[in-house]
């Protein structure tokens, strides 16, 4: 998956497979899946803020333990890239990066397609995290998403 349609199309295709649709009762639950297994982890502030930048710029209505797991992963590696200076910078470790923020936007629901593409929109999501320290910088998010956005 790596377009906003494929993404909602598989969101699509889940909800065929394993909501009632008169009811939005789940109908087949799935643990394994990244769609039934809701968030339920304890949110650590970096996260709650995180979750909160996506609600205000994206629309966000629905994450899942897949999310948490992604956003961890994405801030080990991000945490990584800041202690090390430009000519130490693994390229895998920034490929590896972006993976894991691509992988974000695969698990999240949002209510609106972004009208950024989506290559565009982990960047900017990757530039932000990278300004504010991974989301503990609060009060510099607004800022830091306005700069990766221009």
């Amino acid at each position: 998956m790596n377009t906003w349609d494929n993404i909602k199309a598989a969101q699509i295709a889940h909800d065929l497979v394993h909501w009632e649709s008169s009811t939005r009762n789940i109908a087949d639950f799935d643990p394994s899946c990244i769609y039934c297994a809701r968030d339920n982890k304890s949110r650590a502030r970096n996260y709650r803020n995180f979750l909160i930048y996506l609600t205000n710029y994206y629309q966000l209505t629905d994450a899942t333990d897949e999310t948490n797991l992604a956003f961890e992963k994405l801030s080990r590696r991000l945490e990584v890239l800041i202690q090390e200076s430009e000519e130490e910078t693994n390229n895998e470790t920034a490929k590896s990066a972006r993976r894991n923020a691509e992988k974000i936007f695969e698990t999240v629901r949002l209510g609106r397609i972004p009208k950024t593409s989506f290559n565009d929109t982990v960047s900017i999501l990757i530039g932000v995290a990278y300004r504010t320290n991974i989301f503990d910088k609060a009060g510099n998010i607004e800022i830091a998403h306005q700069l990766a956005y221009q």
